[in-house]
């Protein structure tokens, strides 16, 4: 039998240390996958596609926009909110835009921009459906501003893996499933955008910021513009919306 020495045990626990340590990301992601057999605000939550027309070395390149969108009103005719560059290059000529709600995700619903705030200053849309659409669930917008500090959530559709551009026709379209960063807080809420800490991914862009309520519901506080993935999410504050949601009522 090999003699057994402490200088063994030493170094069989610094092997795994490091190997544990070499398998853990560098920075931890906070977003959470919903849980589908329990579904509340998540079911709010849709994905959009955008067919759009961009200038590529001076040539029109046709694209899909991915982004995501949250219903605001109830149905019939549901509002529902997403950010305006997600349509700045929206060719209709090649195509509706689609919707994708979490109840039927493989069968697309062709949507119609209503109103957006054209610009970056003002990154807000809202859409509704072409027909007679029952989302699943809708959430209200906030009535009062975030403050400085105020604890919100993330959520918005991402590829489940990385992709940084928009896709092209012919492509295979990676996977996208929604995602949320379940405590985050607001920065600078006064700021043109406004800025919070939330983790966002390319795709979250027109998705939601939330505020919980004192009974524990939700309301849409922002609508996600930009962001770095990693530490810092811009949005748009949704307070300032609510008079010209219901004038489209």
């Amino acid at each position: 039998m090999r003699p057994f020495h402490a200088t063994t045990v030493l170094t069989l626990l610094l092997a795994s240390l490091a190997l544990l340590m070499l398998s853990q990301p560098l920075i931890a992601d906070p977003r959470l996958a919903p849980d589908l057999q329990a579904l509340y605000w998540q079911s709010a939550m849709v994905r959009i596609e955008v067919p759009v027309i961009r200038s590529v070395e001076g040539r029109m390149r046709h694209f899909t926009e991915h982004c995501s969108a949250t219903a605001i009103t109830p149905g019939p005719n549901t509002l529902l909110l997403s950010a305006w560059h997600c349509f700045e290059d929206y060719a209709a000529t090649q195509g509706p835009i689609q919707l994708f709600a979490q109840h039927s995700p493989d069968t697309p619903l062709p949507v119609r921009l209503i109103i957006s705030g054209g610009s970056m200053s003002a990154d807000w849309a809202i859409l509704t459906p072409v027909t007679s659409t029952v989302i699943g669930a809708w959430i209200p917008l906030s009535s009062h501003p975030t403050q400085r500090g105020t604890r919100v959530i993330a959520a918005g559709f991402a590829p489940t893996t990385d992709s940084s551009r928009s896709e092209e026709p012919g492509e295979t379209p990676p996977s996208r499933g929604l995602m949320y960063d379940p405590d985050c807080v607001v920065i600078t809420p006064t700021s043109q955008p406004a800025r919070s800490d939330c983790v966002a991914k390319k795709g979250a862009s027109g998705g939601a910021i939330l505020r919980r309520t004192a009974s524990g519901s939700v309301r849409v506080a922002g609508v996600i513009s930009a962001g770095d993935g990693t530490s810092v999410s811009y949005f748009h504050p949704t307070d300032g919306l609510i008079n010209r949601v219901r004038s489209l009522r």
